[in-house]
């Protein structure tokens, strides 16, 4: 196993410290100032509800994301875009997840583009088996509609 060091400035490590110390209070807040508003039965219910939109949409989006990524591989045209929206979706419905209106508001902010862009396109086709014979030559390789474009010589 080899181990990595990161190189994080003192700047960024300071920041995600602090982040990590104000997030319990900001969440309390957040916490008091929605229940104070609804209700506190109520808030507690919107807690757990968004857990599990956050669960469901992880679910979801992760494996919808996750498809994309690897047909971009495949098609041997790596997608910096499908693997950074692959990364804001996990975070996104981990962010959803933990308790915290704070934390499900920024979560949603990251789940936001990948919910958009499925809306508009549509669920992902399922994938389909090849349809027609194989040849018998180990030199040929065959290979469906979709998966080969002419070049322009």
């Amino acid at each position: 196993m080899i181990a990595r060091s990161f190189n994080v400035p003192a700047g960024w490590a300071w920041l995600g410290l602090a982040g990590l110390v104000i997030l319990p209070f900001a969440e309390i807040a957040a916490f008091v100032w929605v229940a104070s508003r609804i209700g506190i039965a109520l808030a507690l219910i919107a807690l757990v509800a968004t857990s599990f939109i956050g669960a469901s949409l992880l679910r979801r989006q992760g494996t919808s994301v996750f498809s994309r990524v690897m047909r971009a591989m495949q098609g041997g045209e790596p997608n910096n875009g499908a693997a950074r929206e692959s990364l804001m979706v996990a975070l996104g419905g981990v962010l959803m997840i933990i308790p915290g209106f704070v934390t499900d508001v920024i979560g949603f902010a990251l789940l936001l583009p990948s919910l958009l862009r499925q809306w508009r396109e549509g669920p992902a086709p399922a994938p389909q088996g090849r349809t027609g014979t194989a040849s018998s030559d180990p030199k040929v390789i065959d290979l469906g509609r979709d998966e080969w474009k002419p070049v322009d010589e």
